[in-house]
């Protein structure tokens, strides 16, 4: 249940929604969430030390450049649980210059668009694809193709694209996780508020992510929100795959009933993200 972001209680309601046996009591609960905790400790401390082997051994002149942020539990400097996160520059993680060169990109497709609700959707995913987009796999369907384009891949497609190198694009991973921003920031309802040119700062959206295993709507102590914090790190770094790991250490049997449905959960949001640009 941890993995989906709720606890005892919300156990006990499945199981009494799908008429199955009480779950374990209080006591019990406890007992799993510490192991819990010490294994997705053990299994983040792992992730990150790979994670930080791959950034050092990319990075020039042996040197670490990084991007910190930081994210409270509840609202406010008030809360006593916070998470910070530390991010690699050189390995194509997310970070701040990135963010800012998106965020400057946003407000563009906004303010030249801020007549029309679907240019201005069709820009926000512009700076999407242009931004992902490899030799192998370009994503130019939204840029503009006219002569004056800023679009150096349409530009070339008219003179001689076989010269044309994409520079190093946004990590997959990277991709995976801003897809859904992008597309929650050109929803059409919230373009409508930004007719005008007014824009509202797409890098908030970000801070959330953590917080999808450990919900702010629901109490929670320090303990979980570690576990969470650990959690999310190591998805994040590893994909969902991190959690057969997880499943091994509790030494569970790990067969197709497992391994099939993580596949499929990437797939879908794969598929899901294609769709919401069409």
């Amino acid at each position: 249940m941890r993995c989906i972001g709720q606890g005892l209680e919300s156990l006990k309601t499945f199981c009494a929604v799908m008429s199955l046996p009480n779950p374990v009591e209080q006591k019990s609960h406890d007992v799993i969430n510490n192991k819990l905790s010490r294994v997705m400790k053990e299994v983040a401390e792992e992730s990150m030390k790979m994670a930080a082997v791959e950034e050092y051994s990319s990075s020039p002149d042996n040197l670490l450049t990084v991007s910190g942020d930081g994210t409270w539990k509840t609202r406010g400097h008030s809360s006593l649980i916070g998470v910070c996160t530390v991010i690699g520059a050189e390995t194509g993680r997310l970070t701040d210059s990135l963010i800012d060169k998106l965020a400057h990109y946003y407000g563009n497709a906004i303010r030249c668009n801020s007549t029309s609700v679907k240019e201005m959707r069709k820009a926000i995913w512009a700076v999407w694809g242009h931004s992902c987009s490899t030799d192998d796999e370009p994503i130019h369907w939204f840029c503009p193709t006219n002569p004056n384009t800023w679009c150096k891949y349409n530009a070339a497609i008219n003179n001689n694209l076989q010269n044309y190198k994409h520079k190093p694009s946004v990590a997959k991973a990277v991709q995976d996780v801003i897809k859904p921003v992008f597309a929650d920031l050109s929803h059409p309802a919230l373009l409508k508020k930004c007719l005008g040119g007014k824009t509202q700062n797409p890098n908030e959206s970000l801070n959330s992510l953590i917080w999808k295993f450990c919900p702010k709507t629901i109490g929670s102590r320090l303990q979980i929100a570690e576990i969470a914090a650990n959690l999310e790190t190591s998805v994040f770094n590893d994909g969902n795959q991190i959690l057969i790991t997880i499943s091994e250490k509790f030494g569970l049997k790990i067969n197709r009933n497992v391994c099939v449905p993580l596949a499929e959960r990437d797939n879908r949001r794969i598929f899901t993200s294609r769709q919401r640009l069409l």
